[in-house]
């Protein structure tokens, strides 16, 4: 049973300069980390891709492929990802309502809010399933989920930040971890034969569609939309 609270939760001042500041100093230690960590033209790399990854319009499905395919290790693929998915969550979970305040970054908020609505009325099984929808939709990231999407449903939906974020956790995880191993098996098979490189890509695709096919079907009749 999550705790009901109203969608523009407003924590104590104290909690939220904890939370906010100390992602960010840990975001910021992980980017020291690199630099020392990884040759100067892969750090530049790194760095910039990850940026990337923040920006709207990019995400896991993009992203994680080619950091695979420049040669960076899982491992520190999956830390990058999960500490900026968890940071964005930090951010907007506790500091809604401030951030909504800001001239520019308000509007941008906004736009991901009525976004996200529009999300929630044409997926209706996201709010069917409380939590474990939340945790799909990040998990799946041919839904154009996003930590700040995922943070933003939370709140729309009353759901304390307590589970948002381990749900963005976990899901940053299972949905990073499946990604990045997909990828990496991909290019390998594609340096033995790149004919089968090319037939289990169209295999996925394939199967990526048989799944939304078979869940569009099951949602539809499970969660009908309200007209």
């Amino acid at each position: 049973m999550t705790e009901e609270i109203f969608p523009y939760y407003k924590p104590p001042l104290k909690i939220r300069a904890a939370m906010t500041f100390g992602m960010f100093g840990l975001l910021a230690v992980f980017v020291v980390w690199l630099f020392a960590y990884l040759p100067t033209e892969m750090f530049i790399l790194g760095v910039s891709l990850f940026a990337l990854y923040m920006a709207p319009g990019a995400g896991k499905e993009s992203i994680i492929p080619v950091m695979m395919g420049f040669g960076f290790p899982w491992w520190l693929v999956l830390i990058g990802i999960v500490m900026i998915d968890m940071t964005l969550a930090v951010l907007v979970s506790f500091n809604f309502d401030l951030l909504l305040k800001i001239p520019l970054l308000g509007q941008i908020l906004l736009f991901f809010t009525r976004k996200t609505n529009n999300l929630l009325q044409r997926k209706p099984w996201i709010k069917g399933l409380s939590v474990g929808g939340l945790l799909i939709f990040m998990f799946t990231p041919f839904m154009g989920s996003s930590a700040i999407d995922t943070s933003i449903i939370g709140r729309l939906l009353s759901i304390h930040p307590k589970i948002i974020l381990p749900i963005v956790f976990f899901g940053s995880i299972l949905a990073t971890l499946t990604m990045a191993f997909g990828a990496r098996a991909i290019i390998d098979l594609w340096f033995v034969e790149p004919v089968y490189a090319v037939g289990a890509v169209a295999g996925v695709i394939a199967g990526i569609i048989l799944i939304y096919i078979f869940w569009q079907k099951f949602t539809a009749r499970r969660f009908p939309k309200k007209e």
